[in-house]
């Protein structure tokens, strides 16, 4: 089988290219909207099996990282008539940036996150690697995302506020979980929260990360634990294929 993702780049995404990486027999066909190309529209989407936004570096000024209201439009047909969305952010989530100015929360009513908050996880000794950025998670809850996943690293990485329907975290910190808040640098207790969370649209399915780094090539990010495996099972529950 062949998964068909198309990458928009033209919200100021941080993730530049999709990991290249082996899903056995199966072919990845990957795409890309450039910086200077877009909008996103229904048509160009339609023959794609998932849409992939990674990390968009969101500002307070400037609308190259918003969403407009005919995109947020394509995309919810898109999803609604069975497409896939995975969306990651990172550090900093949406950077406090209000719904009404272009925050990436108005994705939702597909996605389920509220708000993604603005500042750094750092996990207790036992739930990271090297550094307290880097959270192991060896507990996850059952899903088919999950299947014979035993141990997930995502650096760099936020949490989220969900909604109460509609909405399953499968990923949650650790209950010694700190959060360092970018608006003032301080650091407070935030015990269990989800960093990973999916979700369905009438026909279509959402998985929202609180970190991108986890795609990257190196010790701590595709290389570490079962995240090639992770990514995989990723693809293929957006695709309808598990």
């Amino acid at each position: 089988m062949t998964y068909n993702i198309i990458v928009d780049l033209s919200h100021k995404e941080k993730v530049e290219e999709f990991p290249d990486f082996t899903l056995g027999d199966d072919d990845l066909e990957v795409d890309y909207i450039d910086k200077n190309e877009g909008p996103i529209d229904y048509d160009l989407l339609e023959d794609y099996d998932i849409l992939f936004i990674g990390n968009i570096q969101q500002t307070k000024d400037g609308k190259e990282d918003k969403l407009t209201k005919d995109e947020l439009l394509a995309i919810k047909r898109y999803i609604g008539e069975g497409g896939g969305l995975f969306l990651t952010t990172g550090d900093g989530g949406d950077k406090d940036i209000p719904m009404k100015s272009g925050s990436i929360r108005v994705l939702y009513k597909m996605t389920g996150v509220k708000r993604y908050w603005n500042g750094l996880i750092q996990e207790a000794p036992s739930h990271f690697l090297v550094n307290k950025q880097n959270i192991l998670i060896t507990e996850l809850f059952n899903h088919p995302i999950t299947e014979k996943i035993s141990e997930v690293v995502l650096p760099n990485c936020t949490f989220f506020t969900i909604t109460e329907e509609d909405v399953e975290d499968i990923i949650v910190t650790s209950d010694k979980a700190e959060f360092k808040y970018f608006i003032d640098d301080e650091i407070g207790g935030i015990g269990t929260v989800p960093v990973c969370v999916v979700s369905e649209f009438f026909s279509g399915r959402c998985v929202t990360i609180g970190s991108s780094d986890w795609l990257i090539e190196d010790e701590f990010g595709l290389d570490a634990g079962d995240n090639i495996s992770f990514l995989s099972n990723i693809i293929k529950w957006l695709s309808f294929e598990i």
